[in-house]
């Protein structure tokens, strides 16, 4: 009402029809640069003037209205410090006209690695993904000595759409400069390493004319045919494109120094057991998520301990020893200290170890930590499927290790105990073992969601799971965590991918999810036929406050 009030004002101020169209800026745009600064422009009017609409919290004008005649306006803008440009246009109305003064701040240039500047890489073939925050057009600059081993291959739009000879490669100071800002990505191809000695290379993202620059520190880990990997060292076999990083950590036990070369039996055995954990959905379609890192353990002896049997001790790095049924124990404090030798790991994230077994024994166990941690022992079984190696990685570390899942398999034909129902509960609230419920009804049930969508047909309440018949019911007839087969039933594909988004620092929902979800009928699958062979249920997991 203040602004039709005025513009009244200034309609009963009284000038003749032939001066109603005066109104005259000095300047009809003002540009800035990212510091906070003002700028003077003069306003020419034959009648009153006013500025009509309302200014943005980083433009101050402290004159906004005046007389007939010559007067003047200062603009002052802030700091812009977030990274773009930012524009406002002002309108200011006489008697008989109205004028737009355009008002531009540029933003504070920068150039800069997103993340970790420092990546240590496998000796074989690497494919390398960088992150750029840009707003400037720079070159990339890859010295002459290290051209012969780091390739460019593209740049990606942040959109999983490759753009490829978009950056300007140099192997001088010289090089053209591309207009490209915001985030992307540079992707890197590093050749193998044939020598015995690791290298190191530093390759610059650069704006000389802006004094902006950034370096990429690469190290390459030593190769060689007759290369030994030593203990304790690691090196990541795969590199996350998506989401903030959810990191796994492969490392054997009862693997001897004659297992450590350089593409050997404990690099090949443990690149194996990361791919069969991704075979199965959710993990395949989320891969991109995760990253993969190898730690070596060199054991004295090869294999693992039986407990309580006489000349079975096996001098390995982890203390892993065959117990009751298919009980397994380990080292766990151990565990993890070698786990802790990825430098890249973060401090306040879990530490989710996967451990292959020099073992070929069907047998299987996972410690679970209320903090998160966990790690999934398991032998190279050579059982028929889905009870072998890749069934094992399947239940323990896809299921237990990573899913938090309880087991779904039935083995007392009673009603579960009170006692176990409670344990069952307690560890919910932490969230864990979401799989299961106590409840049938359809309307309240963990995965009442999921009812009644076409692509759901078979999500019901099947009753039976955590080793009992009665008092406990599933979302489906079958899943991995009752028998191994290469499927997750809804509710445990909705806690897996729960539990990546949230490690990756990623906005999900239901809906998303079911939108996204990838659902596959397990008798469909190649692996999906039972073993004729009757083993024993897999080891509880070893639960941990």
């Amino acid at each position: 009402m203040k602004n039709l009030f005025l513009l009244l004002l200034l309609l009963l101020g009284g000038c003749s029809d032939d001066e109603r169209n005066l109104l005259e800026f000095s300047f009809d745009m003002l540009t800035f640069t990212f510091q906070e600064s003002t700028k003077e422009v003069v306003v020419k009017s034959n009648s009153s003037w006013y500025i009509l609409n309302q200014l943005p919290s980083w433009i101050t004008i402290e004159t906004t209205q005046g007389e007939s005649g010559s007067s003047s306006i200062v603009v002052k803008v802030l700091d812009n410090m977030t990274g773009e440009s930012r524009r406002h246009t002002v309108i200011i109305a006489n008697l008989g006209d109205e004028k737009r003064l355009d008002i531009v701040q540029k933003p504070k240039e920068k150039l800069c690695i997103n993340g970790r500047n420092t990546y240590r890489v496998a000796y074989s073939v690497t494919q390398l993904s960088v992150e750029v925050n840009s707003n400037v057009d720079y070159k990339l600059i890859i010295p002459s000595e290290v051209g012969e081993w780091i390739k460019y291959i593209g740049v990606n739009d942040g959109m999983d759409n490759l753009i490829p000879f978009i950056y300007s490669i140099s192997q001088s100071p010289n090089g053209d400069f591309v207009d490209m800002s915001g985030n992307s990505s540079i992707d890197l191809e590093i050749a193998e390493n044939r020598e015995r000695e690791e290298r190191y290379a530093e390759v610059v993202i650069s704006n000389e004319r802006l004094g902006l620059s950034d370096t990429l520190y690469i190290i390459q880990e030593a190769g060689g045919d007759t290369y030994e990997f030593q203990d304790g060292e690691y090196l990541q076999l795969q590199q996350a494109t998506r989401g903030n990083g959810v990191n796994l950590i492969m490392m054997g036990d009862g693997f001897t120094r004659k297992d450590l070369l350089h593409g050997g039996r404990y690099e090949n055995i443990m690149r194996q057991a990361a791919n069969y954990f991704f075979t199965i959905e959710p993990y395949q379609s989320y891969r991109d998520y995760f990253n993969i890192y190898m730690v070596v353990a060199e054991s004295e002896e090869s294999g693992v301990s039986i407990n309580n049997t006489f000349g079975s001790k096996i001098n390995n790095k982890f203390s892993t020893a065959f117990g009751d049924g298919t009980s397994i124990t380990c080292n766990d404090d151990l565990c993890f200290e070698y786990a802790r030798k990825v430098k890249e790991l973060p401090t306040d994230k879990p530490l989710i170890i996967i451990m292959p077994l020099n073992s070929t024994k069907y047998a299987g166990t996972t410690y679970l930590y209320s903090n998160g941690n966990s790690i999934a022992l398991c032998p190279m079984s050579v059982e028929a499927s889905p009870n072998d190696f890749e069934g094992l990685i399947h239940h323990e570390a896809g299921g237990h290790g990573f899913g938090f899942l309880c087991d779904e398999y039935i083995y007392y034909d009673t009603q579960m105990p009170e006692s176990r129902k409670r344990n069952l509960r307690e560890w919910q609230k932490l969230g864990f073992q979401y799989n299961l419920d106590f409840t049938n009804d359809l309307s309240s049930i963990l995965w009442k969601d999921f009812i009644g969508i076409d692509k759901y047909v078979q999500v019901g309440a099947y009753e039976g799971g955590y080793e009992y018949q009665y008092g406990v019911w599933r979302s489906e007839a079958n899943s991995c965590m009752n028998n191994n087969i290469p499927y997750f039933n809804v509710q445990s594909r909705w806690s897996i991918v729960t539990r990546i988004m949230k490690l990756a620092e990623m906005d999900f929902s239901v809906q998303n999810f079911i939108e996204t979800d990838c659902v596959t009928s397990w008798y469909d699958t190649a692996r999906s036929a039972t073993s004729e062979t009757v083993l024993p249920p897999l080891g509880n997991p070893i639960w941990i406050e």
